[in-house]
């Protein structure tokens, strides 16, 4: 079995549902497209050569198309090409037919959309291209003759092909733009997200604070910025990975001990921030408390002695002009923390009630 690098495998899976998709959907078009052609082909009292074209094109086409491009270097290239071979005989069915007003404006906007849907206006222009050569041929072979006769048998074998291929093709699409969005959504959140730490970045940060601090007009909240000590000495005496163990483990503390309604994020460096909506100063340190408990339990397996702390700043939603206000608030209360020997919780409006955690 090849392997395939994981980009090489995306691709060729997308590869693989494109050429699936048309696969679909040229039988589909191709077996509706083969009763009405038929019908006009009859009453123009067509060759068997031309019919016998019309059904390998009907029946056998489709599969054909779909090995071509299956056992090609380059599968959707090979599709291309093969949309090429629709369209021109697109254009000469047209053409047998007359011109024949009902199954040839069908037939014709079909091949349209689906070459838009599949390939832009760069596309569609190719394939009008062949269209018209395809038309022009068999037009001047069939003696370039009009026939403008929409019989009942045609015009009931047509009906399946402006209805059933028009609701799959809108299906098929409709399916293509949900996974679109779906992929949209996960490219949002993936730049919104620090894949290391599973914590909401700087930037989902600034816009949650922002919403917040609005909020808080009418309500109080609180703000507390959290420091990692001394984090620098433990990249310097255990590494660097010893460093991140201690931050993704902080991390998971903040996701499992804060509340549905609150928000942690990331601010940057050893540094992180949780939003307490509708928390009082009090209940902020509470929350501090069980943080900086649980954060006391990280042990690292380079040294049995070693115990992680924190230090933490809050900051109250109230007297401040902007949420980066409140936001700077609650960093000089972390410094305040830091400089009067961290493990602690602070607030700017209680520097001096700081509470060391012992």
């Amino acid at each position: 079995m090849p392997y395939y690098s994981p980009g090489e495998s995306l691709v060729r899976e997308r590869s693989e549902r494109f050429l699936r998709r048309m696969y679909l959907m040229r039988i589909l078009g191709t077996f509706l497209c083969f009763f009405p052609v038929f019908s006009v082909l009859l009453e123009r009292n067509a060759s068997w050569i031309a019919i016998s074209l019309l059904a390998l094109n009907a029946f056998v086409w489709p599969h054909v198309a779909m090995l071509i491009s299956q056992r090609s270097n380059h599968p959707n290239q090979a599709e291309f090409r093969n949309l090429a071979f629709d369209a021109i005989a697109g254009g000469a069915w047209v053409a047998l037919m007359g011109v024949c007003p009902l199954p040839s404006a069908i037939i014709t906007a079909i091949l349209i959309a689906d070459r838009f849907s599949a390939g832009g206006w760069q596309l569609l222009r190719r394939a009008a291209l062949f269209y018209c050569a395809g038309f022009i041929v068999c037009w001047l072979l069939s003696g370039m003759t009009f026939y403008f006769t929409v019989t009942d048998r045609t015009l009931w074998l047509t009906l399946p092909l402006s209805t059933i291929y028009i609701i799959a093709f809108s299906a098929a699409n409709y399916s293509i733009s949900r996974k679109l969005r779906d992929k949209q959504h996960e490219l949002e959140k993936a730049a919104l997200m620090d894949p290391f730490l599973g914590l909401p970045n700087r930037r989902l940060l600034d816009r949650r604070l922002m919403l917040e601090f609005e909020r808080a007009k009418h309500d109080l909240s609180c703000l507390m910025v959290l420091g990692v000590d001394d984090l620098k000495m433990v990249n310097d005496l255990f590494g660097r990975e010893a460093g991140d163990y201690v931050l993704r483990s902080v991390s998971a503390i903040l996701r499992q001990e804060t509340g549905q309604n609150d928000f942690p994020a990331i601010l940057g460096g050893d540094e992180f921030v949780v939003i307490l909506p509708g928390v009082s100063e009090e209940e902020a340190y509470a929350v501090g408390y069980r943080l900086l408990l649980k954060t006391s339990e990280i042990r690292l397996s380079q040294d049995s002695g070693f115990q992680c702390s924190l230090s933490i700043g809050v900051a109250t939603s109230r007297n401040h002009e902007d949420y980066n206000q409140w936001l700077a608030a609650a960093e000089r209360a972390l410094v305040n923390v830091k400089q009067n020997g961290k493990n602690s919780i602070g607030s700017v409006s209680r520097t001096d009630a700081s509470a060391q955690l012992h």
